[in-house]
């Protein structure tokens, strides 16, 4: 998700949500899933080492760096455009190739294209972004399974408390933060907080996450229609990670659900600026057939949005890439229509996905639009990777520990 809003929704604080639901533990081992985060973790591993150039790696993400019209090359309709093609050398190592082509030989493919286009009298890029890997091993359908099981396991609390005595992942998480598990007449609650031993083990993850947690307030329910009693409900209070699961669900809940809903309440505090995002709703749907998983996803509505405070306008030291709108209101409303309704007929941001397989091998192919400012502003300030190396260490470790379960 694209320009100040894509990068309040992909905020380190949702970010570690979800992907807490995806590592949070294996229930048991599997050599495919494995082989699979192998090769995607050795495979973003090799894509941040082969540049130094930060706006390549963010516009390889989709997001419109202001920089990005002097760094990208031009194709023969006279958009700005970047592709990036991979090959595997073995398990775990990869050859990259920016502006490289797709052939037989190609294991991963990535092109994005920055289209220009008016809106009103607004600047805006329409990004459309198509990315292809074969990877065996990890498909939507073995997501829903794990997060099946592992709802009815948490309902279980000695199964529960076992699982996680033996599971590498969740010795890993409990050891360098501080979790429980407690009941009420609704939920089961799981949470995970950044401590003094966070603190001592992973200073850098602590200081930069921790304070980005302690700036956002995230409340996301999601719950499948068909079965709309028993939801999941995903928040943080401070340094605490909050995950809600129901009590007694169906064995079946979230087995192959047809689609899923997401609704969610976000605040954001920065620079002197408050941003609540109330009702922000996005729909998840899927087919699963024999031998292929296909999601489509997109934003639904924005129930209501709220500005307050006073903006600091000073430009943060060592920032080159920050872009201050003149009027925040409107260039953050504006944002919102570009992410949820969109501007040029084809609706907001979305995407489509299709997982193939045989039993041998496994096609991904994701495909997305987003419409974005051509100027890109973000409450949080400019990225690279020298600030988000600061979490290295932590990710890096808890990968680890994953691997061990699954292998």
């Amino acid at each position: 998700m694209i320009s100040y809003v894509g990068k309040l929704i992909r905020n380190p604080s949702f970010y570690f949500f979800l992907t807490f639901f995806f590592f949070l533990g294996c229930l048991q081992k599997n050599e495919n899933q494995y082989q699979f985060w192998t090769g995607y973790l050795s495979l973003q591993k090799a894509i941040q080492a082969s540049t130094t150039n930060e706006v390549l790696l963010q516009a390889l993400n989709g997001i419109a760096n202001n920089l990005i019209s002097k760094e990208l090359k031009t194709n023969d309709q006279g958009n700005l455009f970047l592709t990036l093609s991979g090959s595997k050398q073995g398990l775990s190592n990869w050859k990259i190739d920016w502006y490289g082509k797709k052939d037989k030989s190609t294991d991963y493919y990535a092109e994005v294209e920055f289209i220009p286009q008016n809106w009103d009298e607004k600047e805006i890029y329409s990004v459309e972004r198509t990315v292809s890997h074969n990877l065996q091993g990890y498909k939507p359908s073995d997501f829903f399974r794990w997060l099946n099981g592992f709802v009815l396991l948490a309902n279980q609390h000695n199964e529960y408390y076992e699982f996680r005595n033996k599971s590498e992942n969740l010795k890993f998480l409990c050891g360098t933060l501080a979790c429980q598990i407690t009941e009420t007449s609704e939920w089961q609650l799981l949470e995970f907080t950044l401590n003094e031993t966070t603190k001592t083990k992973f200073p850098g993850f602590y200081n930069r996450s921790g304070a980005r947690l302690e700036k956002s307030k995230i409340n996301v329910i999601i719950w499948d229609p068909s079965n709309p009693k028993y939801k999941l409900r995903i928040a943080n209070h401070g340094r605490t990670l909050q995950f809600y699961l129901p009590v007694n669900p169906p064995k079946d809940l979230f087995l192959k659900p047809k689609e899923i809903r997401f609704l969610g309440d976000i605040e954001i505090k920065s620079f002197g600026i408050t941003l609540n995002l109330h009702n922000l709703e996005y729909k998840l749907k899927a087919d699963w057939k024999p031998n292929e998983d296909i999601l489509q996803g997109k934003f639904v509505r924005l129930g209501k949005k709220e500005i307050s405070g006073r903006f600091l306008y000073f430009i943060p030291t060592g920032v080159l890439d920050f872009f201050i709108p003149g009027n925040l209101d409107e260039y953050l409303s504006d944002a919102m229509t570009l992410m949820v309704t969109g501007t040029q007929g084809r609706g907001g941001n979305q995407f489509q996905a299709s997982f193939r397989y045989d039993g041998k091998s496994q096609t991904t192919n994701f495909k997305t639009y987003a419409e974005v400012m051509r100027k890109r502003f973000s409450l949080f300030g400019s990225e690279d990777s020298q600030k988000i190396s600061q979490d290295f260490e932590f990710y890096a470790a808890w990968e680890a520990a994953m691997m061990k379960d699954l292998k």
